[in-house]
């Protein structure tokens, strides 16, 4: 059952989310890579930056997972064909990369040696390409079915899914994220199934919180959109 256009899923906040991994998990390796050999203090907070963005990650799929493909599956399966059955797949792979960076990443944290950090920095390679090619699909052939088939109301609640499950002390950092990267009209989007108040406040406190976790994580002159 398709929908009226008032009603449709509006899936532009999707593709800055999408956007905000390519970038996130395109830097990782280089960020690994440029702590110095022992250099455990700076290990740390490079860490706390990867695990953040893995768990905003691991939410969002979860969110897919649970709330949208079973519910594209049952109104548009005869136009899907496979492609949720390749993107579970692909859902499960990256869920596999994800442990085995995790697990590096908790030896290197401790232990942030030259072996380890190119241990750290090829897994993290291999995830963002993995992850590039997995974007790339739902991009295609799934987002513009999504804003056919589900409502605003339904899509809403899918990305509720992700922010709700973040800790609370980083969500301005997450959204301050998203919002550097989003046209306004998108940041207005991504706000609207909010309360009052962090409807209020987010714009002013995001795009701060996330400029200092930048200047934190990229350097004080370093740009934080790759």
């Amino acid at each position: 059952m398709t929908h009226s256009t008032a009603d449709r899923a509006d899936v532009r906040d999707m593709l800055v989310v999408h956007d905000a991994f390519r970038m996130s998990y395109g830097r990782m390796p280089a960020l690994v890579l440029h702590v110095a050999p022992g250099d455990v203090r700076r290990a740390a907070i490079v860490a706390d930056h990867i695990q953040l963005i893995a768990e905003f990650l691991h939410l969002h799929h979860k969110g897919e997972d649970d709330l949208l493909w079973p519910k594209l599956r049952d109104r548009a399966g005869d136009r899907l064909g496979s492609v949720v059955e390749l993107l579970e797949s692909q859902h499960e792979e990256i869920d596999a990369l994800m442990a085995e960076a995790s697990s590096e990443l908790n030896v290197w944290r401790g232990d942030p040696s030259v072996a380890r950090s190119n241990a750290l920095a090829d897994v993290l390679e291999r995830l963002a390409s993995r992850l590039r090619d997995h974007l790339e699909i739902e991009e295609r052939d799934v987002l513009s079915l999504a804003s056919e088939y589900l409502t605003a109301e339904e899509w809403h609640q899918f990305g509720d899914h992700a922010i709700n499950g973040l800790p609370k002390s980083k969500l301005p950092i997450i959204f301050g994220m998203l919002a550097s990267l989003a046209e306004p009209e998108v940041v207005t989007l991504m706000l609207s199934s909010a309360p009052l108040v962090p409807r209020l406040l987010m714009p002013v406190l995001g795009p701060r919180a996330y400029a200092r976790h930048a200047r934190r994580i990229f350097g004080p002159v370093a740009a934080p959109i790759a």
